[in-house]
């Protein structure tokens, strides 16, 4: 009996774009049947259906002449006709038609998960997540061999990169991250030019890189098998999930910190949660909760006031009181005793960014007062804000009376010395002027600035006081491109001047104004109170207090106030902070604000604020100054600098950081010809120095790149130089890695993502008890290059047996009821 598969030229395979044809000389031609079922001899059809029908035909005349019932003949005639019909499909040489794999000719790569996920113990188990798949992949395994027998099987180890290994056993799951994705595209690159039958995938389904974009699940040129042991208890666990940060430069709102924590098989235990600083290692604050079967997840908010400006790293920890001296006072040896599965989720490290300067505020005012003073004195507690004073202590008055004056208006004594001289002799009537806090002793010596250079020095202007026929033409011009393009900001203090000119409404001054000129000259009669509208509370430095009840006990507290200016509708996207309200309930804009172009304008119309610094009850109180300060914050915080950096962070830590530094001129437009050098510096490492290179789609701006597999927090420092040497300004940023915070994200397997990958390519989940009888099947599966197989089924034992039986019992039956 010949009882082995033989191979036929009928099968047409396609790889890759060319043909191959499965070659074999036993048999010529074949026609299919059904069923996969083919006929080796197709020239015997017709004869065998004309023996079948004869013969047929002589069983049914042959049984009319039997004695004994119809049902007793059915039955001969039946068992008859199924011999027949036996050895009659026996002359077509039947074959069984199907297709496996060609033997070593198609791939099969093994991944394995090796990222130190992997070491978690399920509860109750001895061996972690690694030992169990080394034990599964060990080449002993019956299903090995007979996966090895029928493909080219190849190992492979992934964590932040692919590696190819020659035994399970080089796994150590010592990788920081799971880049499951990033492995998956590395293999359909590494191995486009092979033809691959499927995929083996061994992990926990925790992957780090959800974010990595460039592969698609559906584009995989084989099916993914993910396999898993078996499914998990719960784990006892407690992690940190989610940190973000809020902060202001504002008194009244602090930096917040909030921190979502989720604990697992933890419910009646108190968790602790503390925020530390790590440049000086103190405690800021500890948080103590509960876990409830009802809350398993967990919030808490940090507030707390950094004590320097600049970049600063603070560390989230959270822990059961069993593990408090584990976690704060961790050893190698002591972080294998925890109660929970492991530790290494539960802490998170975040930056906080608070901008420092010194920013530079220039204070115009057309009469010394009272708000200069309190400004001056509140803004001497800050010490990232510098005010200078410009401040008019005359109007223009004639200084002589020549009796030529109405012949020309400049000093006679100019006269004769030549054109230049003339141009710049002074006037009869000149404003006499006072600068305060000046730095240098040309600075403003010739009044307001008439100069992009000098006026872009500062970061916001405060005009008090002052009607727009001091500035000329030009002045007025450069004051909104300080706004418009510098990104400067402005504030208007509504004294007797500043609002009344009719003139205003035509200048460039009026167009940073928020608001377009009253129609209506009667304003309400005072006194007025402050009071903030709900936009204005929403404005942090607005609010004296982080509380809406407190806030409105310290509004009902100022002073009342006696001098308000009207104002009239409102500009496109201004809005209204605060109303003052008269004894009779009439309600006018008392602060209205509104961004202009880069940066921000806003008007004051009360025109007596130092009241509030005047009638203070309680010494200790300062609220007056934290407003100014808060104010002055405010106008300056977002102004751009000249050198500034920002760090573009990827959702996938396999990917570099991206560092941008943008470089302005003193006019503050783009600079290309700079040089720009970062300076990154690890948390407790050594520095490292970047030179960054000029983008070409952005002007001004600097890119450079930054991984490090160590360290979970960075300092950056990017310094600027010009092309003649000169120090264009430094920056600072700072951002944090949380490697075991995406590690440990979740503990238990993903059996839904592993789910949901197999489905997308066409795969399965199958367990490691089902590892075997999935080697048997997957050469039959469709795969790339495969051979059609013919099994000779009229060889068969079974076949002659079968029509000798139904002969046999026919004869018995006729036998028996005695019809031979």
């Amino acid at each position: 009996m010949i009882t082995s598969p033989l191979v036929i030229n009928t099968m047409e395979m396609e790889w890759s774009g060319f043909r191959t044809l499965a070659q074999a000389s036993s048999v010529s031609e074949t026609r299919d049947l059904a069923g996969g079922i083919v006929s080796a001899a197709p020239e015997w059809i017709p004869p065998a259906i004309a023996l079948f029908i004869v013969a047929l035909g002589f069983i049914i005349w042959n049984s009319t002449r039997l004695r004994g019932g119809v049902g007793i003949k059915l039955v001969s005639i039946s068992l008859k006709t199924a011999a027949i019909l036996l050895i009659c499909f026996c002359l077509i040489n039947p074959m069984r038609k199907g297709e496996r794999a060609k033997p070593q000719e198609n791939v099969v790569p093994i991944l394995i998960d090796n990222s130190q996920s992997m070491q978690l113990k399920a509860p109750g188990s001895s061996a972690d997540r690694l030992a169990e798949v080394k034990s599964s992949l060990n080449r002993s395994e019956a299903w090995r061999t007979r996966l090895e027998q029928d493909f080219d099987v190849r190992q492979y180890t992934f964590g932040r990169r692919v590696e190819k290994v020659n035994e399970a056993s080089q796994a150590d799951a010592s990788e920081t991250a799971t880049s499951l994705f990033k492995a998956l595209d590395t293999l359909q690159k590494r191995l486009a030019s092979r033809p691959l039958a499927g995929l083996l995938l061994f992990t926990d389904g925790n992957l780090t890189d959800s974010g990595y974009s460039e592969f698609d699940p559906q584009t995989f040129p084989a099916p993914i098998y993910p396999v898993v042991n078996h499914t998990e208890p719960e784990f006892r666990d407690l992690r940190v999930d989610q940190v973000s940060v809020q902060q202001t430069d504002f008194e009244s709102s602090p930096t917040k910190i909030q921190v979502q924590y989720e604990a697992e098989g933890l419910e009646g235990e108190n968790v602790y949660l503390q925020l530390i600083d790590l440049q000086t290692g103190a405690l800021i604050e500890e948080i103590q909760q509960q876990v409830t079967q009802a809350r398993k997840r967990g919030e808490v908010f940090f507030r707390f006031r950094p004590e320097e400006s600049g970049v600063s790293f603070y560390e989230v920890l959270a822990f059961t009181e069993a593990d408090r001296n584990t976690l704060l006072n961790p050893t190698a040896e002591g972080m294998n005793d925890s109660a929970e599965a492991t530790l290494l989720n539960n802490a998170q490290i975040v930056h906080v960014n608070r901008a420092n300067g010194p920013y530079r505020i220039l204070y115009l005012a057309g009469r010394p007062n009272w708000e200069y003073k309190f400004l001056r004195r509140s803004l001497q507690a800050d010490a990232e804000v510098q005010l200078v004073g410009l401040i008019r202590i005359a109007k223009k008055e004639p200084k002589f009376s020549f009796r030529d004056r109405s012949v020309s208006s400049t000093n006679p004594l100019f006269a004769g010395l030549g054109k230049d001289e003339e141009d710049a002799a002074e006037q009869y009537d000149e404003p006499v002027l006072i600068r305060l806090g000046v730095k240098e002793s040309e600075e403003l010596s010739d009044g307001f600035p008439t100069t992009e250079e000098e006026l872009f020095a500062y970061h916001g202007i405060i005009l008090d006081d002052l009607e727009s026929n001091f500035f000329s033409q030009d002045q007025m011009l450069l004051l909104r491109r300080f706004v418009n393009a510098r990104g400067g900001g402005l504030l208007m203090l509504g004294g007797q001047e500043v609002f009344s000119s009719e003139s205003m409404k035509e200048t460039p001054l009026g167009d940073l104004a928020p608001f377009y000129s009253p129609k209506v000259k009667d304003k309400p009669l005072g006194p007025y109170r402050i009071d903030l509208t709900r936009e204005g509370l929403l404005q942090p430095w607005l609010r004296l207090s982080d509380k809406e009840t407190q806030e409105s006990t310290q509004s009902r507290s100022q002073p009342i106030f006696s001098t308000l200016n009207l104002s009239g509708e409102l500009k496109p996207g201004a809005s209204i902070l605060a109303v003052a309200t008269t004894p009779t309930q009439v309600s006018v804009p008392a602060l209205i604000s509104q961004r202009f172009g880069r940066g921000r304008s806003a008007a004051w119309m009360i025109g007596d604020l130092w009241r509030s610094a005047m009638r203070r009850s309680d010494e200790e109180d300062d609220s007056s100054g934290q407003a100014w300060r808060q104010m002055a914050r405010w106008l300056v915080n977002d102004t751009p600098r000249r050198v500034e950096i920002s760090v573009d962070k990827p959702e996938d830590s396999n990917e570099p950081v991206i560092l941008h530094t943008a470089v302005r001129d003193e006019t503050y437009l783009p600079m290309d010809n700079a040089s720009v050098t970062l300076i990154v510096t690890p948390i407790g490492g050594d520095s490292f120095e970047i030179e960054a290179e000029m983008k070409n789609d952005a002007p001004g701006v600097y890119q450079a790149e930054y991984w490090s597999a160590e360290g979970t927090a960075f300092h950056v420092e990017a310094s600027a130089t010009a092309l003649d040497g000169t120090d264009l300004g430094t920056a600072e940023a700072g951002w944090t890695q949380n490697v075991g915070a995406e590690e440990f994200k979740r503990l238990g397997i993903n059996i839904g993502r592993l789910e949901e990958l197999a489905r997308q390519t066409g795969g399965k989940v199958i367990r490691t008890s089902e590892l075997y009888q999935f080697s048997r099947d997957l050469p039959n599966q469709k795969v790339p290059l495969s051979q059609t197989w013919l099994y000779p089924l009229w060889h068969q034992p079974w076949v002659m047996t079968l029509a000798i039986a139904c002969l046999s019992l026919e004869w018995m039956i006729r036998r028996l009821k005695g019809m031979a």
